[in-house]
């Protein structure tokens, strides 16, 4: 029992760490200029997150931090 506990515990934070990589991974695929910041010009190629960009501006600055996008994406994604 307590061996698969263990592993249930181990699989469960690799899947958070992969997950939260992966997140990592596509702001930094969509942040075109390298600034740290997605802003209205590097998401009109997706119109689909360009829509939700009001949304996700919760300091409402005109640009999108990587705690901003993890944030929306936790929170919007079942």
């Amino acid at each position: 029992m307590k061996i698969i506990l263990i592993i249930l515990s181990v699989s469960l934070a690799t899947s958070f760490s992969a997950m939260a990589l992966d997140v990592k991974q596509r702001f930094d695929h969509l942040d075109s200029n390298k600034d740290g910041y997605l802003t209205h010009n590097e998401l009109e190629p997706q119109p689909q997150l360009l829509s939700n960009f009001k949304r996700w501006d919760k300091n409402q600055d005109n640009k999108i931090s990587l705690s901003e996008f993890k944030r929306f994406l936790t929170n919007n994604l079942d």
